[in-house]
């Protein structure tokens, strides 16, 4: 008898242990996230697409293999989407934007596939630094932009408050060579086919650190007539151009300082592309993605820099704080950061740079908050939001007044960009480095 109550005891405390252990595991799953330093984000830089041409999309229903966001245990990647099932990718994007209190995103896939290669046959790469196999540009990339947005849009056609959600979204045109003096035809051909969905061109591919040497042919830069085309073709038409473009070569390890020998190519295509030169009669805006910084690249007084790149082209540059550039140079470097931001605050945007993985971007976009938190509070919500949608609702409304689409951008069917165009555009040679680093010797 007393072993039968000893046992009855013994169960009912367990059975306590196990409610409270329930209890805590679900208090802490329903709790709210940590405060944040302020109430709307906007993301400058999201990529709905990894190297292999997939991401994540709305899986809850289990419909394919994967997980929740489709992702598969054993590979790591995402099964390809049908016709009508490729707005799962917008769901699963603006479920992450709600989450992140992400107002404003812009949205492209990504110019680049990853090849296998048969010298590396032991596993599949994913990222582009996974192995040495080269990387070839995915000229179809932005018709899975462009499907998902409109398989969105069939599915919620009866669905107003499901439909004003796209308004958040600001696609971006990205699959092209940026080498080739046609890519603008490109352009045009993807704006005709999904009217009004573009509202940017980017990220472009200019000079990138290791991605740069393992594409194949022809390698892209600034200031190449390719680019003029296309860059020419953007500020006519009201889009802004994300372009990465690294400010100078990469290092072989931190202690190597490289001098910024790169920027003069970025300025040469910035003054191309300004009004009043060469014909130029509207100044196309840039937004410098992760202010000229990728992996491995080390250059003293960046933030000397972007103040002297400023300083001239205030009208026509943002600055892309996304990616290495927060953790490398930003926040170990806060104090002059933060005045340099004081000095421009309307050029300044945070970005989680997310490569296929949207339900990353709160977790990426939360280390921003100590940058934010330094800076003055009435430039927080700019640097946070408003800055890039202001830029966004600026650049619409002026598509709107040329007749060139309600948001996104629409072209009549007969438009035609000229052959004879910028094919061997005059670049004014620039020696805006050299003059910036005699001042700094002069200090």
């Amino acid at each position: 008898m007393k072993s039968f109550r000893g046992l009855i005891f013994s169960m009912i405390v367990l059975v306590g242990l196990l409610g409270i252990v329930i209890h805590a595991a679900i208090k802490s799953s329903s709790s709210p996230s940590p405060q944040r330093i302020v109430e709307r984000y906007a993301d400058c830089h999201v990529h709905l697409l990894d190297f292999l041409q997939n991401g994540e999309f709305m899986n809850s229903d289990k419909k394919f293999p994967g997980g929740e966001y489709g992702r598969q245990a054993d590979t790591g990647r995402f099964v390809s989407l049908p016709f009508g099932e490729r707005g799962r990718r917008i769901e699963a994007l603006l479920e992450s934007m709600e989450k992140a209190q992400v107002h404003n995103a812009l949205v492209c896939g990504m110019p680049f596939i990853k090849k296998w290669s048969q010298n590396e046959p032991f596993q599949r790469p994913r990222y582009y630094l996974d192995s040495p196999s080269r990387v070839k540009p995915a000229r179809d990339t932005d018709v899975s932009v462009g499907s998902a947005m409109l398989d969105y849009k069939i599915k919620y056609a009866d669905n107003p408050d499901k439909l004003s959600k796209l308004k958040a979204i600001h696609p971006s045109l990205c699959g092209f060579d940026a080498t080739d003096l046609g890519a603008v035809d490109l352009l045009i051909k993807r704006i005709k086919e999904f009217p009004e969905v573009w509202e940017c061109i980017g990220e472009v591919m200019s000079r990138h650190d290791d991605l740069t040497n393992l594409t194949t042919g022809e390698r892209p830069r600034a200031n190449h007539p390719a680019l003029a085309r296309v860059c020419r073709f953007a500020g006519e038409h009201f889009l802004p151009v994300s372009i990465h473009h690294n400010i100078a070569p990469i290092s072989r390890n931190s202690k190597e300082v490289k001098l910024p020998t790169y920027l003069n190519e970025f300025i040469e295509l910035l003054e191309y592309c300004r009004e009043g030169n060469n014909g130029c009669k509207v100044s196309t805006k840039f937004i410098w993605c992760h202010s000229g910084i990728s992996r491995r690249i080390v250059i003293n007084d960046l933030h000397f820099w972007i103040d002297e790149v400023l300083k001239e082209y205030s009208d026509q540059v943002y600055i892309d704080l996304s990616w290495v550039v927060l953790d490398d140079y930003v926040l170990p470097n806060l104090e002059s950061w933060v005045k340099l931001i004081s000095k421009y605050p309307d050029h300044f945007m945070i970005g989680s740079d997310v490569v296929g993985t949207v339900s990353r971007m709160d977790q990426t976009l939360r280390p921003y908050d100590e940058l934010l938190e330094a800076l003055p509070k009435n430039i927080r919500n700019k640097v946070a939001h408003d800055n890039f949608a202001n830029l966004f609702e600026r650049m619409g409304l002026m598509r709107k007044k040329n007749g060139l689409g309600d948001q996104g951008i629409s072209l009549s069917p007969d438009y035609a960009f000229s052959d004879k165009l910028h094919v061997r555009p005059d670049f004014k040679k620039s020696y805006f480095m050299e003059k910036r680093i005699e001042s700094l010797q002069s200090q």
